[in-house]
């Protein structure tokens, strides 16, 4: 049994009561059960998984690999091979999230939300973002965020200038609808209904809290 406590996690995602986890330096996909604190190693890949959503008939997951340094697979969990794969477009690869039958994936630093067709990975839409997002999550028809703004220098910018958000985006009015400031520095988040799961930057498993 892995002991999340001591990995760094790049991906999580919530599905059915469980807690799916990424964890890249192992190539690991695993789900964590919160009411029984059970793991449950589900996927090890020839990559580093640096996402994971969960599809009715399989897993989707961003990984090392593709043209541009990340790649999109979708793996069948009955077959335990590859049935998907292609590569991020324009090098965009902050996490991937599956909203309205469509594949929502950010291009952090550029500030773009990609929409993707997950029959052919081709590219439906792309949306200007007012700021920095990454770490993309659906909860029922809801696509939530992690939003950046990362200071006054930007990217030159100390982590302790940025201010971070858990922020609810409409694709329909292409902008974010509700934005909760959060005091940690988040590398990825995911959402339950009732609370926010995320990993911090720089550290080791996850914490949670509770939406306000």
């Amino acid at each position: 049994m892995i002991d999340l406590r001591t990995v760094s996690i790049s991906g999580l995602k919530w599905d059915k009561d469980l807690l799916w986890v990424a964890a890249p330096e192992e190539h690991l996909v695993v789900t964590y059960n919160p009411a029984t604190s059970k793991t449950d190693q589900k996927l090890t890949y020839i990559h580093e998984v640096w996402d994971v959503c969960p599809d009715e008939m399989g897993l989707w997951i961003m990984t090392g690999g593709g043209k541009l340094g990340r790649q999109i697979v979708f793996w069948s969990v009955e077959e335990r091979k590859e049935l998907r794969r292609f590569s991020c477009p324009d090098g965009a690869g902050a996490g991937l999230a599956l909203c309205a039958g469509k594949i929502w994936m950010p291009h952090r630093y550029n500030r773009k939300l990609y929409c993707l067709d997950p029959e052919s990975g081709k590219v439906s839409w792309i949306i200007r973002t007012e700021n920095e997002t990454f770490s993309p999550s659906a909860y029922r028809s809801e696509l939530w965020l992690v939003e950046a703004d990362p200071g006054p220098l930007g990217h030159w910018s100390e982590a302790k200038q940025g201010k971070y958000f858990f922020s609810r985006f409409d694709p329909a009015r292409e902008r974010v609808i509700e934005r909760l400031p959060v005091s940690a520095v988040p590398r990825c988040m995911t959402f339950d209904g009732e609370r926010f799961w995320y990993a911090e930057q720089g550290g080791k498993g996850f914490t949670s809290m509770k939406k306000k």
